[in-house]
């Protein structure tokens, strides 16, 4: 995975939107809630979102830990960029996309267009 082919994907899903956050972490958020962040310098990281089954089973490969501070809600960091394949990696972008999404409030989701008013 590089940062690009990241990018490329992230941004392929609806209503994404990309900036950087905490310095030097680019972020992809849908409705301003992160879904995906990854650091733009310094060794390689990524976070996503997964749901409980996921974040066992990833966290149990190496490369894959739990979020410092997040992971009480099931955010993984990724710190080996070839530890998923690049299947994988569409597939749990868009898993946590789709947790992010689902969550968001639905003021947002009509300004979105997601959800009609």
């Amino acid at each position: 995975m590089n940062l690009e082919l990241l990018r490329e994907i992230c941004l392929a899903l609806p209503f994404a939107t990309e900036d950087v956050k905490y310095g030097s972490d680019l972020c992809f958020s849908v409705g301003n809630k992160i879904f995906c962040g990854t650091r733009i310098e310094g060794p390689f990281r990524t976070g996503l979102k997964c749901d409980e089954n996921d974040f066992i089973e990833l966290t149990e490969r190496s490369g894959i830990v739990p979020m410092p501070r997040l992971s009480a809600t099931f955010w993984v960091r990724i710190e080996d960029d070839t530890v998923l394949t690049v299947k994988e990696w569409e597939y749990y972008i868009r898993k946590s996309y789709e947790q992010i999404l689902t969550r968001l409030p639905m003021k947002t989701k009509k300004s979105l267009g997601i959800i009609d008013e």
